[in-house]
């Protein structure tokens, strides 16, 4: 996302969500949480209300890698 671009909040709330399960080491929720941002990512596209779907896109990739990377700490 650049600059000046307008981010979509209830995709931004996700995000933080899946951020903070993953700090925590909640895999379970955190994958609840990726699957959720999938949908709706896909939602809002096909809907035309995100006119820049390529940042999530990215970022939901990078999240399914760190997932798929999951090694618990204890």
């Amino acid at each position: 996302m650049g600059l000046f671009s307008k981010k979509d909040k209830e995709l931004e709330a996700v995000i933080n969500q899946i951020r903070v399960d993953l700090s925590n080491n909640y895999k379970d929720n955190a994958i609840e949480n990726i699957n959720k941002l999938d949908k709706l990512l896909e939602e809002k596209k096909q809907s035309g209300k995100l006119k820049n779907p390529e940042s999530y896109e990215e970022l939901l990739k990078h999240f399914r890698e760190d997932v798929a990377n999951f090694k618990r700490t204890y």
